[in-house]
């Protein structure tokens, strides 16, 4: 089948709706053999070139107000917003305390947090949400509520579509609609261990003092993207 692309970005919330129940109803869409719809985040951009998203990767909402995620059954988390921690040069400090070598001899400092792991637990303490070691004395990475406010602002609302994918075809199945993302519910989450914080640095060469950052990032099971919102509704478009 031809595709065709909207040329502009919905300008408002029925006509966001119109286009994904469209899309849904569509069915099974082969997609163009493009660089940008390979990989695991290549139907998730196909997805928005359909509703014709015009954010990328800006922090700010999709569509009209509505930041569109999409997953796939076999999905464990998703990637909700990227946010560095306090104070400046945290990762640094990190990396040299914390980071093992690769095969290159770079020190890099690759860990997942779930609330409490191996090395660390996170806290949610005097507005603060801290990510603490369980053994050592340090400096530690941390974020104001504000820092997390001002992550998450593109997430008041969000659109979450089921998607199921068989190399370069894609189908989208179903959606639902959250509204009214909780400061509170988010940072509990995280110290439960049901938001992860992701880190993800490493040292440029060997030695040096530079750093090839890929972003801290919060993220979350698709089933439990729920337990952030106050509303909750199966989408109709």
């Amino acid at each position: 089948m031809n595709i065709s692309f909207p040329s502009t970005a919905p300008q408002t919330k029925k006509e966001l709706f119109a286009r994904l129940q469209t899309a849904i109803e569509t069915g099974w869409y082969k997609m163009p053999s493009e660089k940008r719809y390979n990989g695991t985040g290549g139907a998730g951009n196909f997805l928005e070139d359909l509703l014709g998203s015009q954010a990328g990767k800006m922090d700010i909402a999709d569509s009209t107000g509505w930041e569109v995620k999409s997953y796939t059954e076999k999905t464990a988390l998703i990637t909700l917003f990227h946010k560095e921690a306090q104070p400046v040069n945290i990762m640094r400090y990190m990396v040299s305390k914390y980071g093992q070598k690769d095969r290159l001899g770079r020190l890099g400092f690759r860990h997942t947090i779930r609330g409490k792991s191996d090395r660390f637990k996170v806290v949610d303490d005097n507005g603060q949400v801290i990510v603490r070691p369980l053994a050592k004395n340090g400096s530690v990475p941390y974020w104001t509520h504000a820092d997390i406010l001002n992550g998450a602002a593109k997430l008041k609302r969000m659109l979450l579509v089921k998607l199921e994918r068989n190399e370069q075809e894609v189908r989208f199945i179903e959606a639902d609609c959250f509204e009214n993302f909780y400061l509170q519910f988010f940072t509990y989450e995280l110290a439960c261990g049901t938001v992860a914080i992701d880190f993800d640095v490493r040292e440029a060469k060997p030695g040096s003092k530079g750093l090839r950052n890929h972003g801290t990032k919060f993220r979350v099971p698709p089933r439990n993207v729920c337990r952030l919102y106050t509303n909750k509704s199966p989408f109709k478009g």
